[in-house]
């Protein structure tokens, strides 16, 4: 009979700790996403880019960069192919995408245009990234050739 009230109290603490315990241990989980270079090529932005010039986009992940092949045609001019490397990086728990380098039929933009896209994509993308990516902090980012690895921490209460 005495062991009942032991059990009891034993229980409750056992429960008053995993409520303490438990947030702090899923703060700590880490968490990855894994995305396919299949599954970017098949993404809609991919096959059916934004502006109507662009066609026959192509991602192409090479360890630890990421290329995008396409062909631009403007009205009246003949087709261009560009060619743009991007390489990722963490900063402060948010993943940061940079415009390596930009060619256009094998000729190299200048530094200044890399700039401007470097500039134009880093807003796009904390907004994109802010409404539509998983919860939590970026730990690490790494790609092969045929995948991004995303790891994930969760968010602090």
């Amino acid at each position: 009979m005495n062991r009942f009230p032991k059990l009891i109290a034993l229980l409750v603490t056992i429960f008053a700790l995993l409520l303490v315990v438990a947030p702090t241990l899923a703060d700590d989980s880490a968490v990855t996403r894994t995305i396919t270079e299949q599954q970017i090529n098949e993404s809609y932005r991919v096959t059916n880019p934004a502006r109507r010039a662009v066609s026959d986009r192509l991602v192409d992940l090479q360890p630890g960069q990421v290329v995008v092949n396409e062909i631009v045609t403007r009205r009246g001019q003949e087709p261009v192919a560009v060619v743009v490397v991007y390489t990722p990086s963490v900063q402060n728990g948010r993943l940061f995408w940079t415009t390596v380098s930009v060619t256009r039929d094998g000729q190299p933009a200048s530094q200044d245009i890399i700039d401007q896209i470097n500039n134009h994509r880093q807003s796009s993308w904390r907004n994109y990234w802010r409404l539509n990516g998983p919860e939590g902090r970026v730990q690490s980012v790494t790609i092969s050739d045929t995948e991004i690895v995303i790891t994930l921490s969760a968010r602090s209460r």
